[in-house]
Formats: structure tokens, C-alpha cells, sequence
């Protein structure tokens, strides 16, 4: 057997099936082999099927790793003798192959076909909806609970916020509508269902201050007469014509003070603006105590200036209790209705039967938490799982890591159901790639939760293995030093010294262009076309611009016959050929304008385009 390079070997040492493993796996470094491969030997080593639970975050992704694992293993009941031995051999399988283990690695694929329920390769909410069906009443939930899309759901959250907005809870829907600046309601309530926990206790406006640091009486009134003591607005009027006379910014300044509101609470920001310092100077929000007004207006201004600086200080002193005030009235509008909505919502939900992802997650974790019934259904379980891997761990949330948590319990308590088992876990993520933060997910929690296993598992006497997946099978040096040099100082996000990517193909060529930024363009109207669509971007806007330049581009090393690297007949060698529309992907932050106007821009140019994903 040709002997294996680094990368091979690392990939192999953490596919071993007998110890559990935590594993750091860069982007393209063949983590789902690992898996596969880890899953493939587990079966070789006569693990029934139904005993090894696979986690993952997406469908996509579970189905992968299924379709990968079973075009392995029906690949091996074909092969001859010799050619399923070498398999094996690369595969990792050690000792001694003989004609009956061949034959049991020949089964295989019949085995996993015929498993009762299937391989359980599935994301995480799918399993815990399982576990649901499986302990309905042990969990409170209908036998015949709906998972509801999130289409469905999103309709449902509309349908609650009109309820509200028509009866007697319309005053809620005002006060928050009174705050709230955002163009869609939906995003709004969808967070409000994701951090439903943070709303379970009423707040009310003392206990809102006080979390912003403010004494719980303050209001409107006393802020008013802390800042306006009696005589402002004829100081005021005293000081603009000066520093209208003198022109610049005492001039600027002047129009603005004369064109502040009556006096009072709504008059602050304005006054803050003028008499305060700005977000970036030394001493932000401070008062301009002798810089304003100018030097040659204060000389003018002469016994008017104390008058003047008093009441600049006691607007700066202000700001903190008006700022407080005002979050809090926000955070209070906010509290009022997510407490009822998510009482109303969790209603509709029940009487339809139905559970959202979230409910999946949270319903299981309460049902594995729950001291009167969490023993018995953890050794229902516990018959039946063996070995635990988890894909994506960076992405898992902490209420999807204390599922797994219990699930895990009892492979180092001692006390399952099975003691005479070997039973691991293993677990791979990478804290660069963690995308899925607005859904809950920490990805300090990887770190966090191995060495949590790691004490639990050396407690029992067993191992935890540590290991990683450095090199790229994926992209080139250039692009990989790049990204590096650019994170080389994040070590909090996973970019230590220790995590630096390795290009197994050293010697492809890569090229990282950097291009100029286009300028933030006004959004002025331009001369267009009667019937083209309002909402369309003129020819002139930023997100227009730099999406032709896009298409130019690809369009231009297409026609010039620009080619690219690709493997070559031996290993570690390279051709080339040119390049088509389908060696370009291009990568965006969100579906924003952009993202529509890149499209529009590549089918105008004649590209061939799939679209979006």
C-alpha cells in the first residue's frame, strides 16, 4: 500500500471508530469523508445500523452524507477480493482481512438498506421531532403534531399581529409600532419568537431604567427640570444674532438653535448636537466648555457666557438619563407586546397542532430535562444509540448542544443500558465557518463543550482525542495565505496560530484580485424611461456599477480564452483549459440589491447564469 501523506493520515486518525474524537476542520479539508469514512468503519466493526445517530445542521448536508456512505458501500459488494482489500486498507482497516470479513464488508449495504427506520442521518431538528413521536405524552405534545415550514409560520405570526391590531390588544401594537423603524414587521416578530426565553417575565419601566443604569423614578418631568431651570429660551434668543453676524459654523449653529421646538424634553437631541462634542472627538458627548461659540462671538457675548456654559453642562449631564429614558420606554413597548404575542402565537400553534423548529428543539430539551420522565425515556434511548457523531458543531446552538448533552450522559455515567458496549462520540466543526448566529448558534460553545466531554469522558476512564484537519484539498496556496494574513488576528473567531491552512495541492496556481471600492452612490432620481419599474436602480447607482463590472469581467477572460488549472494524468500535476460560465461562483453576503442586480447583469451580457444558488 503506497504510504499516506499527512493529510490522508490525519483524516484516518480521525475516523477511528473505537475512541471518541473532537475534530478542527478547516474549510475543504474533507470532513465529510471523515464522517462517512468513521460511520463506514463503525459498521465494519459490526455496529448495527440502528445503534450510530449522525447530526447535522442541514437536510442538504445529511443527505450527502448518506448518499456518499451508500455509494461506498454498494461499491464494495461488487468489488473483487483484491480490489475490496485495498479499499479497506486506505480506508484505515488494520490487522488481519480475511475472506469472512470481506464477506461481512460486502453485506453491508444490504444491512444499512434493510435497517429498520433507516441509517439515522438527519439533522437535529429531525431527530428531536422523532424523539417527540416517539414520547408524545411524556412531552406534552399532540401524537399528531404538524412541523410547520417556515412559510407557514410566517404567515401564522401575521395573522396573530392583525389579531392583536383589530381587538383589545391594539394598544401594544401601537406603542411598538410608536418605536419601531424597521420596513418589515415579520423579521420582527420572527426574532421575538427566536428569543421567546428573554420575554417570558413582564418588565415594567423601573426595572427597565434600571438595566440602562438609571434610578427608577426618572421621567420626562425631572429631566426637564434638572436641564431647564427657568430663562433658557431668552438666553437663547440673546445669542443667536451674534453668532448669526459672525457667520460659519456660529451661523450654522445659530439657524439650528432658532429652530428648535418649544423648549422641553423633545429639545434635548437637538441642543445635544449643538452644545456637545461629536461621537468621535476625545472627550465624546461632552460639553464644548470654552470652544463654543467661537472665540471673537464669546467676546461678545461676555456675562452671557456663565448663563451659557451652566446650561451646556447640564444638557451633557442629561444625555445619559434622557438616552436611558428612551431605551427604556422602547425596551418596555417591546416587552408588553412580545409577551402577549408569544402567548397568543403559542396558542394558535397548540390549537392546530403544530410546533415550529424551534419548538422541536426546546420540547425535546425539556423532555430530556424533566426529572419525572427524562430517566425513562434516556433508557428507552440509551438501547438503542451506541455512538453519536455531530456534523457542523460550530453552528449548534447551546439548547441543541444540551440535547445532545443528555443524549450523551449516559456513555460516561456508567449506568446504560448497554455497559459492555463501546459507545463514543464524535464531534467536527470549524468556528470560522459558524454563519448561523442569528438562529441561536455560539460558536465559543465548541470550544466550550470539548473540554466538557473531554473531563466527562476522562472521568470514566476513557479518551477524547484531539485532533485536526489542517490541509485544503480545495483551494490554492495564494487564496489560503490570504486568508490567513487576513484573520491573523482573531484568534477569538478560530484563526489561532496553531489553525493556519495547509494547501495539500501546493503548487496550483490562485490569484486573490482586490478592486477598488465604488463609491456609496446618491439616491437621486435619473432620467429613465416612463415604464421602467420605479424600483429599479438607475444605471448610475453603486449596486449597478459593480455588477456589470462583475459580468465585464467574467464575460472578458471568457472571450480572451483565459484558462484555468485543473489536475493533470499524475498526481501533482496540472493542465489547463479554458475557462467556461460555470468555473465562475459568485459569493454574496445577503440577498440584497446586489445580489438581483449581478444576475440581471449576467444574462444581459450573455452569460450562461443558473441563477440564484
Amino acid at each position: 500500500m503506497t504510504p499516506r501523506d499527512d493529510a490522508t493520515a490525519a483524516q484516518v486518525r480521525a475516523a477511528q471508530p473505537d475512541v471518541s474524537t473532537w475534530l478542527a476542520a478547516n474549510a475543504g479539508s474533507g470532513k465529510t469523508r471523515v464522517l462517512t469514512d468513521r460511520v463506514a468503519r463503525l459498521l465494519l466493526e459490526k455496529v448495527e445500523p440502528q445503534h450510530i445517530l449522525c447530526l447535522t445542521y442541514t437536510k442538504a448536508a445529511a443527505s450527502e452524507m448518506q448518499n456518499r456512505l451508500f455509494k461506498r458501500l454498494g461499491e464494495w459488494a461488487m468489488l473483487d477480493d483484491t480490489s475490496l482489500l485495498d479499499s479497506l486498507r486506505e480506508l484505515g482497516v488494520e490487522g488481519r482481512i480475511d475472506s469472512e470479513r470481506l464477506r461481512q464488508a460486502r453485506t453491508l449495504f444490504a444491512r444499512a438498506i434493510e435497517t429498520p427506520g433507516g441509517l439515522k442521518i438527519q439533522t437535529i431538528h429531525s431527530f428531536c421531532a422523532a424523539l417527540l413521536r416517539r414520547f408524545p405524552l411524556e412531552a406534552r405534545v399532540s401524537p399528531q403534531f404538524v412541523e410547520i415550514e417556515d412559510r407557514a409560520a410566517d404567515l401564522l405570526r401575521a395573522e396573530v399581529v392583525d389579531g392583536m391590531a383589530d381587538g383589545p390588544d391594539a394598544h401594544l401594537v401601537q406603542s411598538l409600532a410608536h418605536h419601531f423603524t424597521g420596513e418589515d414587521f415579520g423579521r420582527l416578530t420572527k426574532a421575538i419568537v427566536q428569543q421567546k426565553d428573554l420575554f417570558q417575565d413582564p418588565l415594567d419601566l423601573g426595572g427597565a431604567l434600571c438595566v440602562f443604569g438609571q434610578p427608577a423614578d426618572v421621567d420626562e418631568a425631572s429631566i426637564e427640570d434638572f436641564v431647564f431651570q427657568g430663562g433658557e429660551q431668552e438666553l437663547i434668543d440673546q445669542i443667536i444674532p451674534p453668532m448669526r453676524a459672525k457667520g460659519g459654523n456660529d451661523e450654522k449653529a445659530a439657524m439650528r438653535l432658532a429652530a428648535l421646538p418649544p423648549l422641553g424634553i423633545h429639545a434635548l437631541s437637538e441642543l445635544e448636537t449643538v452644545f456637545l462634542t461629536g461621537a468621535q472627538a476625545k472627550e465624546p458627548f461632552s460639553a464644548k466648555i470654552g470652544s463654543f461659540p467661537t472665540k471673537a462671538t464669546q467676546q461678545q457675548l461676555g456675562s452671557l457666557m456663565p448663563l451659557l456654559e451652566s446650561f451646556m453642562s447640564r444638557v451633557e449631564s442629561a444625555r445619559a438619563a434622557r438616552l436611558g429614558l428612551n431605551a427604556a420606554r422602547k425596551s418596555l413597548a417591546l416587552s408588553n407586546f412580545a409577551h402577549r404575542f408569544i402567548a397568543l402565537y403559542e396558542e394558535q400553534k397548540m390549537l392546530r397542532g403544530w410546533l415550529d423548529f424551534d419548538d422541536l428543539i426546546n420540547r425535546a430539551r425539556a423532555l430530556l430535562n424533566d426529572d419525572k420522565v427524562a430517566a425513562w425515556v434516556l433508557f428507552r434511548l440509551d438501547g438503542g444509540i451506541d455512538h453519536i457523531l455531530v456534523d457542523e458543531a460550530q453552528d449548534t446552538s447551546p439548547a441543541q448542544w444540551d440535547v445532545i448533552r443528555k443524549l450523551a450522559d449516559e456513555f460516561t455515567s456508567g449506568q446504560g443500558a448497554r455497559t459492555d458496549t463501546l459507545r463514543t462520540i464524535f464531534v467536527v466543526g470549524d468556528k470560522k465557518q459558524s454563519i448561523y448566529s442569528f438562529q441561536g448558534a455560539d460558536p465559543r460553545e465548541f470550544d466550550r463543550m470539548r473540554e466538557e466531554f473531554e473531563q466527562r469522558i476522562t472521568a470514566a476512564g476513557q479518551k477524547l482525542q484531539n485532533e485536526s484537519l489542517l490541509y485544503s484539498f480545495r483551494s490554492s496556496a495564494a487564496i489560503l495565505c490570504t486568508v490567513d494574513h487576513t484573520f491573523s488576528d482573531h484568534a477569538d473567531a478560530g484563526f489561532g496560530a496553531a489553525e493556519k491552512h495547509i494547501p495539500f495541492k501546493s503548487l496550483l496556481p490562485g490569484r486573490v484580485d482586490l478592486w477598488p471600492v465604488i463609491p456609496k452612490t446618491d439616491e437621486a432620481e435619473e432620467d429613465r424611461a416612463w415604464y421602467d419599474p420605479v424600483d429599479r436602480k438607475g444605471a448610475q447607482h453603486h449596486t449597478v456599477i459593480l455588477a456589470n463590472q462583475i459580468a465585464d469581467q467574467i464575460k472578458q477572460m471568457i472571450d480572451s480564452g483565459e484558462t484555468i488549472p485543473v489536475d493533470g494524468k499524475t498526481r501533482g500535476t496540472y493542465a489547463r483549459r479554458p475557462l467556461t460560465a460555470g468555473d465562475f461562483l459568485i459569493l454574496v453576503q445577503r440577498r440584497s440589491d446586489l445580489f438581483a442586480e449581478i444576475i440581471r447583469a449576467c444574462k444581459n451580457a450573455g452569460l450562461d447564469i443558473a441563477g440564484a444558488d
